[in-house]
């Protein structure tokens, strides 16, 4: 026998293969077997390996058992085994030789990335060869994604593995110009060249599966069918032998074939397309890496996309290179836009005939994909996902699109995943997501603009759009002036769980919903999309695409002289920015808001504004000004019999008398708000009233009252989700730990307090920090330089927000930097480099 590993080796492959730890096998023994039968007359016979075994022995040896007999074995052989052994010889002469087939792919082409699956095919094989695992998989994927040569690559890989040699059969399902193959024609074919007298070959199926099932029982293949149509092409070629590994690749999923195990196939990572691209492109290291990815992004990181366009540019120069990416750019922009008058479509065009070589186009293999869906119905579906303004879809939004119920809607989506047009996508409380591939995109909307008029294309995004504005109404978004003070705004009662289902819905929507806005028109309803959906994403923090929205929806409004909608959109974006410390173009918003709401004699919207324009005076320090204006809102609120803005405005009244030193009136005030909010159920507000009144208590020095009443602020910040309270009362506490001289204590709750601002982007609470660190800085004691660089990143927040405190703070920092001097403490580079730049003298 051929001794190619270590008998240690061998053995414990063999253990591995066989499972069986009771009796494992000895690297002895296999020195016995491979010494088997002996030398005549040496007096002592040797174990004889069976057949069982010689099979095992094959697989780790990567060749197939009649290899490991020789004529001295053959004599001393059972009869039986003898038979076996004459009969996979005869086989073996007649099966068919690795890369026979005229189908099989030339190996000549490099293959590039697709590192995972590799992994995971390698898994598998070695699985299928050791222990037994699942013996067909399935490699699907869009057209162009590299099925085929992943399939090649395994050939290349794992083909000696199978000494019984490689069979490859290309069905054809989607090739331009042929049909797909059928089963009985393939089969005939395969027995054929196994060796099978054509005389002995049936006509139908039935007796031909049978048959090539038959011939390859014992037989230890690599099979690839590549290319296949779908399961009932495939089903009857599947040979159900346990030695045999099938590999089929298709567009569609296969969900037929039970027992096949599938292996998704999507689009290149960036990096391993951008290497494709390099590498047949023949690109010179100094290429253009921008354009290089511009061209990259069109082809949807597709191999078939990249191969077609690399071949251009190796043949015409990286000159090319420049000038598809200059071709592909207007093109991105035109894809973002909604339904025109067409104009434009030979742009579309163009970028499916970049990916193009003499003759082989994106375009073809697509079209073949598209003519053989079922029906018409099925052709116009995937027609509408050129002007789908999502990269994601499922059958509730494909429903609106189409013009379908939605029970019909989940068959159609189906259909179009099965035959690989659409690609899984993470799988949601509804239903499963999927995935619009970029050329799969591309193609659709060249399809749309020859068949289907462009006033179907924009009825179809209106329809969308009237869907995703009903589920934004359920979505509790209050009007401005119903919570002034509250942020975010408590919701109504939802006992059916509508409103949160429905402001679930939008934040997994987001990317779809902000599509339909920017390519919808000037119409009522995407104002109000938009500015729903705004108000919602401030909320949740996605700031700058609420701001976008919300200026889209005051467009919209302005357009339409829609004076109280203008109002509110502007009272949300003062919200916005008031968030966002950007207080003075929050203030310039609530300005504008409170001049409407003045004009339109609108009484709930003047008290609201002007408590937007009483909170921004107070944050930048005016609190003369301030305290006017809370008080004119709580007249108002009094007037209106409004108990929520009576306690904003409460509330509001308590920071400017504790701020000005006047504790028990503010005192009174929080008191007043805390009653108000317990009585409506204003949790929010509650939260703050608490907040307020703990500050009072500790600047009063009521030190275990302030612990409590802080405690739970922070306790009801969490609940409710406002980063913003639970932020300012860990400061509260770190506050209080000072106040009674536990320093270490309070750096852990500014530390805690810190963390939270920095996450949510809060440069007010985060400059109130740092100013509060510097002061257990200083008080810690010790010649450093840290109180000076806390004070300095507090100074410049400050200063950036327009803040009045930065003067004091200023001072405090002329305190500490005379403190270094009189230490000798030298400041770092970089600390000086600042100071300088703010005018002070290092």
């Amino acid at each position: 026998m051929a001794n190619e590993f270590t008998q240690q080796h061998v053995a414990a492959q063999f253990n591995r293969l066989t499972g069986k730890p009771s009796a494992p096998m000895k690297a002895a023994r296999i020195s016995e077997y491979e010494s088997w039968p002996g030398a005549r007359g040496a007096g002592r016979v040797h174990p004889r390996p069976t057949l069982d075994v010689l099979k095992n022995l094959a697989v780790i040896y990567r060749t197939s058992w009649d290899q490991l007999v020789d004529t001295a074995d053959l004599a001393q052989m059972p009869s039986a085994e003898v038979a076996a052994y004459r009969a996979v010889v005869a086989r073996r002469t007649t099966a068919l030789p690795a890369a026979a087939d005229s189908g099989f792919p030339s190996g000549l082409v490099p293959f590039v990335g697709r590192t995972e699956p590799q992994r995971l095919l390698r898994e598998r094989i070695e699985a299928h060869l050791y222990s037994g695992g699942p013996g067909v998989h399935v490699v699907n994927g869009l057209a162009g994604v590299g099925k085929t040569a992943l399939a090649r690559w395994v050939v290349e890989t794992f083909g000696d593995r199978y000494p019984d040699g490689i069979i490859w059969e290309n069905l054809h399902g989607h090739t331009d110009g042929r049909p797909p193959r059928t089963p009985a024609g393939v089969l005939e074919q395969m027995l054929l060249k196994l060796g099978v007298p054509p005389e002995t070959i049936k006509t139908d199926t039935g007796h031909r599966s049978a048959r090539w099932r038959h011939e390859m029982r014992d037989r230890r293949s690599l099979i690839v069918f590549d290319n296949v149509l779908d399961s009932k092409q495939v089903r009857a070629l599947l040979p159900e032998a346990r030695d045999s590994f099938v590999l089929i690749t298709s567009r569609h999923k296969l969900t037929g074939l039970t027992g096949a195990v599938p292996l998704q196939l999507d689009a290149m990572e960036p990096s391993e397309a951008e290497e494709l691209l390099v590498e047949f492109a023949h690109l010179p290291p100094d290429y253009d890496v921008e354009a290089a990815r511009l061209v990259l992004r069109a082809a949807g990181g597709l191999p078939l996309a990249i191969r077609l366009i690399a071949g251009q540019i190796a043949y015409q120069g990286p000159d090319l290179l420049g000038a598809a990416a200059a071709e592909f750019t207007p093109l991105a922009d035109r894809m973002r836009q909604g339904p025109d008058d067409g104009t434009e479509d030979s742009l579309v065009e163009r970028a499916l005939d970049l990916f193009s070589a003499e003759g082989e186009t994106l375009r073809a293999a697509f079209e073949l994909s598209y003519q053989r869906l079922p029906d018409l119905e099925l052709q116009r579906c995937v027609r509408l996902l050129g002007w789908f303004p999502g990269t994601e879809i499922t059958a509730e939004t494909l429903a609106p699109m189409v013009g379908v119920p939605q029970a019909q809607a989940y068959g159609l989506i189906r259909q179009i995943f099965e035959v690989g047009l659409l690609d899984p996508a993470e799988a949601g409380p509804n239903g499963q997501r999927y995935r619009i591939h970029d050329v799969t995109k591309l193609f659709a909307r060249v399809k749309a603009d020859a068949a289907d008029l462009p006033s179907e294309h924009a009825a179809a995004v209106g329809r969308l759009v009237r869907h995703c504005l009903s589920v934004a109404r359920q979505a509790g978004v209050q009007q401005p002036y119903e919570s002034a003070g509250s942020f975010p705004a408590p919701l109504a009662p939802d006992p059916t769980g509508t409103t949160q289902r429905a402001r679930a819905w939008l934040a997994r929507e987001r990317e779809l919903l902000l599509g339909c806005v920017r390519v919808t028109g000037s119409e009522r309803g995407t104002g109000e999309l938009a500015r729903l959906l705004g108000a919602y994403l401030s909320e949740l923090g996605h700031l700058s695409d609420a701001r976008g929205l919300l200026f889209r929806a005051l467009a919209i409004a302005r357009d339409a002289d829609d004076r109280t909608t203008a109002c509110d959109i502007l009272f949300e974006l003062g919200t916005l920015h008031r968030r966002a410390c950007a207080y003075e173009t929050a203030a310039a918003c609530f300005q504008e808001a409170h001049d409407i709401a003045t004009a339109l004699d609108d009484t709930q919207r003047i008290a609201a504004t002007l408590w937007g324009l009483a909170d921004i005076t107070r944050h930048r320090g005016d609190y003369d000004r301030a305290r006017i204006a809370y008080s004119d809102v709580l007249g108002m609120a009094r007037q209106l019999e409004n108990p929520k803005f009576e306690g904003d405005a409460l509330r509001g009244l308590g920071h400017m008398e504790r701020m000005g030193g006047d504790r028990a009136i503010a005192h009174r005030y929080y008191l007043d708000a805390l009653r108000i909010a317990g009585e409506i159920g204003d949790t929010y507000s509650l939260g703050w009233s608490l907040w307020g009144l703990g500050s009072v208590s500790r600047e009063s020095g009521e030190f275990d009252t302030a612990r409590t009443q802080l405690t739970k602020a922070l306790t009801i910040g969490g609940e409710i989700g406002d980063h913003l309270l639970r932020a300012d009362a860990l400061r509260g506490l770190g506050h209080l730990e000072r106040d009674v001289g536990d320093l270490d204590a309070a750096q852990e709750f500014y530390a805690e307090s810190l963390d939270i601002t920095r996450r949510t982007r809060d440069p007010h609470g985060e400059a109130d920090v740092l100013r509060a660190l510097a002061y257990i800085a200083l008080r810690s004691g010790g010649a450093h330089w840290r109180p000076c660089d806390l004070l300095l990143k507090s100074l410049l927040l400050y200063e950036s927000m327009g803040i009045k405190l930065a003067e004091q703070v200023r001072s405090e920092l002329v305190d500490a930097l005379s403190r270094c001097r009189r230490e000798s403490v030298l400041l770092p580079d970089r600390i000086q480099e600042d100071l300088r730049r703010l005018g002070f003298d290092c």
